[in-house]
């Protein structure tokens, strides 16, 4: 089998590109590094846990976080390399996927997720390059088929998840929280037919470019109209640096020969290999061998989740345990960026005291402000999905929220307040309704909701979403009907 090839320039600029995005990462987020890194008894967003408790203290992760950054600069600059990469996808790992189900960052999000996946893909493709050339190309092979089934499933989940109706690019563009031209885009018709045509190529483009990227002859088209669409999202959507690292993973199918591959040979100067024979030959017959199985595996996982997520039923119970566990090993999910139970609402957040009420929150915000980074929208927006994705574990939501306030700055004498508001489609534009408060009394661990509006429940899922009340956080399998003796 003639398997993918990267030149070495390619190869160069992908990590390069992830280094630089990664390293920009990581100085967005360090003027909110406790909160981000850090445990609960240091004002983060980790669960304490034995082991959190441990280890993300804060002169551990300032140290981590430390040479995390260098990590990044040794990837810019191209030296120590392997080690630099393994560092780094060990620290994505834990912090990105390990804590995604303890943390209230929720691993950060499809960012975090994106940063680990591409970090892993660095790290093969420098090792096998420098020392199992043998298993060079079948890496690549499972990196691209790998990435291609993640943009598929994507747009699946999109399809079936409203965005043929009218449920889609709109409600992030119009949400302030979300959209960086909000204002602009409220005061379209939510049935302009702009938003049809993008709601239209946003599940259709990754859709048919994710197949595209299947086959050895269309891989550098699907590279490049995945990489086109998030220049425009770029444009539009708070997604940090989501989109710079979605776009450097489609470099992976810009393959020796094609015409990208020719065009960036012509404009930067050569890259030497730093190949160094094949010291490892049992070591990259072993990886070859667990790329196949894992490229064979890959489409039973995602049509498991799919399965669980669209036909609200569970697999055979061992079947379910084995697809939950693999799928949080490696970090696989059902991508959900962007659907309708996620941005049809936002959260406003009060501080109000005797004499009034002061807004905390300010999406609106540049720069360092709190409320301006992606980590905090998906914080904030994660504690309240809770009351969709786990409408009768209201304790759940509860002890979330209860976390969530006490990271937040505010006087003694004063009560957070939470509003949640929202997205409503009008016929000339979006109207943003409060729907219910919820104040919490951290003094008491109590939370009080007050509904304002009937107009939707905050616990409703989406018209056409496919949402359901999972049985547990890490799985996309229904909770279990209750049993009445």
């Amino acid at each position: 089998m003639t398997y993918p090839e990267l030149s070495t320039g390619m190869q160069a600029l992908v990590r390069t590109s992830y280094g630089a995005f990664l390293l920009l990462t990581l100085i967005a987020a360090l003027p909110h590094w406790r909160r981000y890194f850090c445990a609960e008894p240091w004002g983060g967003y980790t669960q304490r846990g034995s082991l959190s408790s441990v280890i993300q203290r804060p002169f551990i992760v300032f140290v981590w976080l430390a040479l995390w950054c260098a990590s990044a600069v040794a990837l810019i600059a191209g030296r120590f390399v392997v080690p630099a990469a393994a560092f780094n996808l060990l620290t994505c790992y834990y912090f990105f996927n390990r804590l995604r189900w303890t943390s209230l960052s929720r691993g950060m999000g499809a960012p975090g997720f994106i940063a680990m996946w591409l970090g892993a893909a660095v790290l093969l493709l420098e090792v096998t390059r420098a020392h199992m050339p043998s298993a060079h190309g079948v890496v690549l092979l499972t990196l691209q088929v790998d990435f291609g089934l993640i943009m598929v499933s994507a747009g699946l989940y999109k399809l079936f998840a409203g965005y043929r109706h009218w449920s889609g690019m709109e409600l992030g563009m119009a949400n302030p929280e979300w959209g960086y031209w909000s204002s602009f885009w409220s005061r379209w018709s939510p049935r302009h037919p702009l938003f049809r045509f993008l709601n239209e190529m946003a599940w259709g483009t990754e859709v048919v470019c994710g197949v595209l990227m299947l086959f050895p002859v269309t891989r550098a088209w699907g590279g490049a109209g995945i990489a086109l669409s998030f220049v425009f999202i770029a444009t539009q959507i708070r997604l940090g640096f989501l989109c710079e690292m979605v776009i450097t993973c489609c470099l992976l199918f810009f393959t020796a020969g094609t015409w990208p591959d020719q065009w960036l040979s012509a404009v930067l100067p050569p890259v030497p290999s730093r190949m160094v024979g094949e010291p490892w030959p049992l070591v990259a017959s072993m990886l070859t061998a667990a790329c196949w199985i894992y490229m064979a595996l890959l489409p039973l996982v995602r049509a498991g989740m799919f399965y669980n997520q669209l036909k609200h039923r569970s697999l055979p119970v061992p079947v379910q345990r084995a697809l939950d566990a693999y799928a949080n090993a490696f970090g696989l999910i059902l991508w959900r960026v962007f659907t309708a139970d996620v941005v049809n609402f936002f959260v406003r957040v009060w501080e109000v005291n005797p004499g009034g009420r002061r807004q905390i929150s300010d999406f609106a915000g540049r720069g360092w402000s709190r409320f301006a980074q992606v980590a905090e929208c998906i914080v904030i927006t994660s504690v309240f999905t809770t009351l969709k994705y786990f409408p009768s574990n209201g304790a759940l939501f509860q002890q979330k929220l209860l976390r969530y306030a006490r990271t937040i700055p505010h006087a003694p004498n004063t009560t957070l307040v939470f509003e949640w508001v929202h997205m409503r489609a009008g016929a000339h534009g979006f109207a943003h309704v409060p729907v219910a408060e919820f104040s919490v009394d951290g003094a008491h661990a109590r939370v009080t909701e007050t509904t304002l509006s009937d107009h939707v429940s905050v616990r409703a899922i989406a018209g056409a979403s496919p949402v359901h009340e999972g049985a547990r956080p890490g799985s996309y399998a229904p909770r279990a009907p209750r049993v009445v003796s």
